[in-house]
C-alpha cells in the first residue's frame, strides 16, 4: 500500500524513534545517538541501552510493514493496532532506561520532528491552494503551522483509536475532537484569509471532495 495515509501513519510511528525503517546506514545510527546524547545528557551507559532498543524497534516495525505493505487490500485497522503495540512497548522500555525529565525531554524532541514534518506537508497542500485563492507568500508562510499542527493532531487522534472497537460514546468523543480541531483550524484561518479568500476556499476544498467521489 502506497497511499499518502499509510505514509503518514508509517512516519509517525517510526520517527518515535527517529530512525528510518527502510535504509539505515551506521553512520546514521550514530548520528541519531549523538544527537540524543546531547539533548537528553545520556549517560555511556544509557546510549548503549537506547541504540540496542533502536535497533529492536526497527526489526519489530520492520516485520509489521513487511507483514501489510504488498497487500492489495490490507486491514488498515489491524495494522495500525500492530504499529500502536510496537510503540507503546518501545516508550514502556525507553521509559526504564530514562529518567523522567530525560523521558519528557524526549517526546518533546519527537514532538518538535513531528510538527515538523506536518508543516512540510500543509506547506505543500497550501503552495497548490494558493493560485485559487490568491495567497500572498506571507499569507502561506502564516498558515503553514496552522494547517501543520491540524493536521497532526488529526492524525493522532485516528491513529490512537483505529484498530479498536469503540464504544458509542467513544465514537461521539471522536468526532466532537475532529469537528473541534477543524474549528480551531477555521477560527484562526478567518484571522489570515480576507472574507473573499475564506470563500474561495470553501469552493476549493467542495470541489476537490466532489472530484475525489467521482
Amino acid at each position: 500500500m502506497k497511499t499518502l495515509f499509510f505514509k503518514i501513519i508509517f512516519f509517525l510511528c517510526v520517527i518515535g524513534a527517529m530512525i528510518n525503517t527502510q535504509s539505515m546506514a551506521q553512520q546514521d545510527m550514530e548520528e541519531v545517538m549523538a544527537n540524543l546524547q546531547e539533548s537528553l545528557d545520556l549517560s555511556d551507559k544509557q546510549v548503549d541501552q537506547v541504540q540496542n532498543l533502536m535497533f529492536q524497534y526497527r526489526a519489530k516495525l520492520d516485520g509489521v510493514l513487511l507483514k501489510y505493505e504488498d497487500e492489495e487490500e490490507p486491514d488498515v485497522g489491524a495494522m495500525i493496532g500492530e504499529i500502536r503495540d510496537v510503540r507503546d512497548g518501545y516508550r514502556k522500555d525507553l521509559q526504564g532506561i530514562l529518567s523522567k525529565d530525560q523521558y519528557n525531554t524526549y517526546i518533546d524532541l519527537i514532538d518538535s520532528i513531528l510538527q515538523g514534518m506536518f508543516n512540510d506537508l500543509a506547506e505543500i497542500r497550501l503552495m497548490d491552494v494558493q493560485p485559487q485563492i490568491d495567497l500572498t507568500d506571507g499569507q502561506l508562510e502564516s498558515l503553514v503551522p496552522i494547517v501543520g499542527k491540524s493536521l497532526l493532531s488529526t492524525v493522532r487522534l485516528l491513529f490512537e483509536n483505529a484498530g479498536t472497537r469503540l464504544s458509542v460514546p467513544k465514537k461521539i468523543s471522536i468526532a466532537k475532537n475532529l469537528k473541534k480541531i477543524e474549528k480551531e483550524k477555521r477560527d484562526a484561518m478567518e484571522n489570515i484569509l480576507t472574507p473573499e479568500q475564506l470563500a474561495a476556499y470553501d469552493k476549493y476544498k467542495e470541489e476537490q471532495k466532489a472530484a475525489r467521489k467521482g
